[in-house]
């Protein structure tokens, strides 16, 4: 019923400006896409950790803020983590895990408050620019 009252083209467009949003914001915060930009996938955003632990950070952002992200599998695990967009995630859903995934980094010392901020602006332009 949800979905026939939101139409399929619609559902399609969330889920690309779901996966623009999540893009755009993690290269903002100074990480790295998992995937080539030219095929990311409108369901989940893989994202690469460098030398921070994924599963400490996975962890971290689980107890403080109670948002599950999934983890990498095999010899990916602690290498990378993945956020979900498919299925019925909305914009504030997207906003929250940005706003997350950055707090987080600033408390590590990996990014600025300005960097934070900025994430949080880029996925706005894609979240509302319609």
């Amino acid at each position: 019923k949800m979905m026939r009252e939101e139409g399929l083209d619609n559902i399609f467009l969330r889920h690309d400006k779901h996966k623009l949003a999540m893009s755009k914001a993690v290269k903002a915060l100074n990480l790295k896409l998992f995937a080539d930009e030219r095929y990311l996938s409108p369901a989940v955003t893989a994202i690469q950790t460098g030398e921070i632990d994924a599963e400490e950070f996975r962890k971290t952002i689980k107890n403080k803020f109670d948002i599950l992200l999934a983890g990498g599998q095999d010899h990916l695990k602690g290498k990378i983590f993945r956020v979900g967009h498919l299925g019925y995630v909305n914009d504030r859903d997207i906003i929250t895990v940005i706003s997350a995934i950055s707090n987080t980094l600033l408390s590590l010392g990996k990014i600025t408050a300005e960097q934070a901020g900025q994430a949080l602006v880029i996925a706005s332009k894609h979240l509302y620019s319609n």
